[in-house]
């Protein structure tokens, strides 16, 4: 148990391959850090990094594998990408809960708790949720990507009234996600400006 915990604290490996840490050197080995591509936006979204390659590894084990290291390192990329962006709250864009209940965490929620708490400002939980679940949007296109996620969120009437938001996701590619989220802050939350930030973005499609 103090093992697990002391993991927690000073990892005593690289998160992005398990190398064996010295103690006093960054979290992610150099030859991690020089793999990460980094990717300063995508189609009017604020990025961080590529989901390429190492940064896709990372992310994987961030979401999948629950590891708070790997969550640290893509943290620190994403708090630098923000920093000097004029906001007043994050909003997490929310997963529907059926796929909350399947993953057994809501990843993007936890990168906007941690985002909130690293950029002093508050976390808006619950302001936005999911009207109706989506499909994948893995292997559409563009034009099907939007029609995909028309109407699937729904918001607090009047909740962030003039309110700037951040509004956070954790992959994007075309960005259909986002914007119908953002669509909704404004016409429904009443927010006056939507910044619309990703964690990583695909250059794929």
């Amino acid at each position: 148990m103090r093992a697990a915990l002391l993991e927690l604290i000073v990892p005593s490996v690289c998160p992005g391959c398990d190398e064996p840490r010295a103690e006093g050197r960054p979290l992610l080995c150099a030859a991690c850090a020089a793999a990460l591509v980094l990717l300063p936006g995508l189609r009017a979204v604020h990025t961080a990094i590529a989901y390429e390659g190492k940064g896709a590894e990372l992310l994987r084990r961030f979401k999948f594998e629950h590891r708070r290291d790997a969550l640290r390192v893509l943290l620190d990329f994403l708090v630098e990408r923000v920093r000097g962006q004029q906001f007043e709250g994050v909003v997490p864009v929310p997963r529907h809960p059926g796929r909350v209940r399947e993953l057994g965490v809501d990843p993007t929620f936890e990168l906007g708790r941690d985002l909130a708490r690293r950029t002093g400002q508050p976390l808006w939980d619950g302001v936005l949720g999911r009207s109706r679940p989506t499909p994948t949007q893995t292997g559409l296109g563009p034009a099907d990507r939007r029609r995909n996620v028309r109407g699937s969120f729904r918001a607090r009437r009047a909740a962030l009234r003039g309110r700037s938001v951040l509004l956070l996701d954790d992959v994007t590619t075309t960005g259909a996600t986002l914007d119908e989220a953002a669509v909704t802050l404004r016409e429904e939350a009443g927010a006056r400006r939507v910044l619309r930030v990703a964690l990583a973005g695909t250059i794929a499609l």
